[in-house]
């Protein structure tokens, strides 16, 4: 039920404030009386008042004395005088202190009410229009802090997971305060960089929101020591796992190896790759071969690349689709094509490349968003050098020390047991990039012993219906005998500096190709070739079915 209006009326003539009062309350107004000032001040304290209707004259005073107050407490709150013709000179008065208007004695009680009612409708209004202005402000500033912390969990995010590298050269311009792009970098324990540039679906925040998951992950999988292919399928999973299914993310992954002299480039739904010489020439355009990110269920997600020999490349530059879409010069839009010769031309200036693109934007249609801008520029050489010269000088690790580690029936279900392994080794002082490299090396001798040797599910399994080797493994660890062993031997060697690996399984074995042990995207038979990569010896004994590996510090 709506609350009647409140209405103080200060006159200290009872006949007049009967008049008053009488046409006020048939209009359904609920009147507070008042005969002097000091009980109209006693009424201050009732914000409900929506309207003052003063008398000039009173017993105690000038009712212009208590305008200040008023206006102090309740600044919107109307204020009508009743007055007489000798008081008309003073209202040039009034008006400053705050009146709102004037009702001229003798009352005309139906005037009156109808002035009064009129009044405080208008009042009213202005009450709600400030208070959703002030509503409108808070949700603002509110918004405004929200804002500033995803800003800053952003920025920490990308300083967290991101290794900036010499070479790699970056311009960002984005369509507000958070960009739907990102491009971030890391370097591989076998010495590789590998390099992300993602592509949100949308613009703002919620573009932002869409890539956060794929960063962390990514930098997780390249700390891993993953293969490309396997950092897809990786990406994939988590992003079919945290995202909305209408949220994509096209993406580019590289990787520069200096140790197999290559360049892979796995593009999916994301504009050409350019590829220029030693000299600046552009001399070729990698495609998108594959769906953006989010598009295919995880384990359809294709991981063909594009391989590229390392010492022929020059430079890549690689951007978003912000920098070649919706481009107009002239009034005729530009094709794909013509915007990549544009970008070749002026790639030796990336910042006026990025803005002279931007100014190309069709703003004749206003209805559609502009995207966000994202370009990179590696220079080959200046990354290889980089890569090589970042490898640590290592302080030598003192003493020799030997472990024996037997794990049988559900203990080998413990997945956490590689990474507790070197976390246990870090404590002995070696640096992190061999911490991460021992991790590596655990992880896939473990799992291809358990996997392998133990359950006998076959690599192709993995990669011809991965949903049931998932299913197998999961079978297998809840029926897994009580007999079934994997031993650990690790013996570290203060002379050489090297640390040696023994890991066997009471299971029926492997069969080593180390050179078929899986393409570079499969999802099965990597592990081997990598192991192969990361040590410096690499040796299966088929007969005592137990696998030798050393690793140089």
């Amino acid at each position: 039920m709506q609350t009647p209006p409140r209405v103080l009326i200060l006159e200290d003539n009872a006949t007049t404030r009967m008049i008053i009062s009488k046409s006020l309350e048939e209009q359904g107004v609920d009147v507070v009386v008042a005969c002097t000032l000091a009980e109209a001040e006693q009424h201050f304290h009732d914000a409900s008042i929506d309207l003052y209707l003063l008398d000039v004259n009173l017993p105690d005073g000038d009712s212009t004395s208590i305008l200040p107050k008023i206006r102090l407490l309740y600044p919107m709150v109307p204020v009508l005088i009743m007055t007489a013709d000798h008081e008309h000179s003073r209202i040039s008065e009034f008006f400053a202190a705050g009146v709102r208007d004037f009702i001229r004695k003798p009352i005309h009680p139906l005037l009156l009410a109808s002035k009064v009612l009129s009044f405080i409708k208008a009042y009213e209004t202005e009450k709600a229009l400030f208070e959703a202005n002030e509503m409108y402000q808070r949700i603002s500033h509110e918004k405004e802090q929200e804002e500033q912390l995803a800003h800053y969990v952003y920025d920490h995010i990308l300083m967290m997971h991101n290794t900036p590298v010499s070479g790699l050269q970056v311009v960002e311009r984005s369509s507000g305060r958070f960009c739907g792009d990102i491009l971030v970098s890391s370097k591989a324990p076998n010495g590789s960089l590998i390099v992300m540039l993602a592509d949100a679906t949308g613009h703002g925040m919620a573009a932002a929101l869409t890539i956060y998951p794929m960063v962390s992950t990514f930098s997780a999988m390249v700390g891993k020591g993953l293969s490309l292919g396997a950092i897809i399928k990786e990406l994939s999973v988590k992003h079919s796992q945290s995202i909305p299914q209408n949220r994509f993310v096209a993406t580019i992954l590289m990787e520069v190896s200096p140790s197999s002299d290559t360049i892979r480039i796995w593009s999916g739904g994301m504009p050409k790759v350019l590829v220029f010489d030693h000299d600046g020439r552009l001399v070729n355009k990698v495609a998108s071969q594959n769906m953006a990110i989010g598009i295919l269920p995880a384990d359809m997600v294709s991981t063909k690349m594009e391989t590229l020999p390392l010492r022929g490349v020059g430079a890549l530059a690689l951007f978003s689709d912000g920098l070649i879409e919706n481009k107009v010069i002239e009034g005729r839009k530009i094709s794909f094509d013509e915007a990549y010769e544009m970008i070749a031309d002026g790639i030796s200036d990336l910042p006026g490349l990025v803005e002279r693109m931007h100014s190309y934007e069709d703003y004749i249609n206003l209805s559609k968003d502009h995207d966000d801008i994202t370009l990179a520029l590696l220079n080959v050489a200046e990354v290889v050098d980089e890569l090589n010269s970042s490898k640590e000088v290592h302080e030598p690790v003192r003493g020799d020390f030997k472990f024996h580690f037997e794990l049988s029936g559900k203990s080998l279900n413990n997945e956490k047991f590689p990474f507790s392994l070197s976390e246990m080794l870090s404590g002995y002082g070696f640096k992190k990039d061999f911490c991460q490299r021992i991790f590596t090396v655990i992880t896939e001798l473990f799992l291809n012993s358990v996997d392998h040797g133990l359950f006998g599910i076959s690599s192709d399994t993995k990669e011809n219906d991965f949903i049931n080797y998932l299913t197998l493994r999961d079978e297998a660890k809840l029926a897994i005998a009580k007999d079934a062993k994997v031993c650990i031997d690790i013996a570290w060697d203060e002379q050489t500096q090297t640390l040696t690996l023994a890991l066997s399984d009471s299971g029926s074995g492997y069969v080593l190709d180390i050179n078929k042990s899986g393409s570079e995207g499969a999802a099965h038979g990597r592990g081997l070739k990598l192991i192969s990569t990361l040590s410096s010896r690499f040796h299966y004994d088929q007969i005592t079915n137990t696998t030798h590996v050393t690793l140089e510090y």
